[in-house]
């Protein structure tokens, strides 16, 4: 007669909830990141008590910043044009963007780099300088155009 292989079947009984844990568990030996001397500055407690004894709460370390933003647009228009950048991206061919990667910022990189120029002429994205024909004339001299 063939041995049938019954399932094992879980009781508070025949189950070590403990032993299983230990062996299943996650055992973090690794030495810890935590910097120790922060300890005081985010501990709630030592906070509250400071402030019962100051009357202050915890001044910011890092000053804010100030300067020169003139020139910086409102979100609103920054974001539009953000959108607008990527929706001309996307009205390139596709083996084009792929040349980029399907990013934006790569391409806009790329045309900033001033060696990259040729290139980019060749690509159809930037258009050819005119070469300039005017010949410079001193002042108070006449053009030949215009003398009759």
């Amino acid at each position: 007669m063939k041995d049938k292989k019954v399932p094992f079947l879980r009781t508070p009984y025949n189950y070590d909830v403990d032993k299983v844990s230990d062996e299943t568990g996650l055992a973090c030996l690794d030495p810890s990141l935590a910097q120790q001397n922060f300890k005081d500055e985010t501990d709630i407690n030592y906070i509250v008590r400071q402030f019962g004894l100051t009357g202050e709460l915890p001044s910011q370390t890092i000053s804010p910043q100030y300067g020169d933003f003139t020139g910086v647009l409102d979100y609103h228009s920054a974001v539009n044009a953000v959108l607008a950048a990527q929706d001309e991206f996307m009205e390139l061919p596709a083996q084009m963007r792929a040349r980029f990667d399907n990013d934006p910022a790569k391409l806009i990189d790329f045309l900033d780099n001033e060696e990259n120029r040729e290139e980019a002429i060749k690509l159809g994205l930037v258009a050819k300088m005119p070469i300039s024909t005017s010949v410079e004339t001193p002042v108070g001299e006449v053009k030949p155009a215009e003398a009759q």
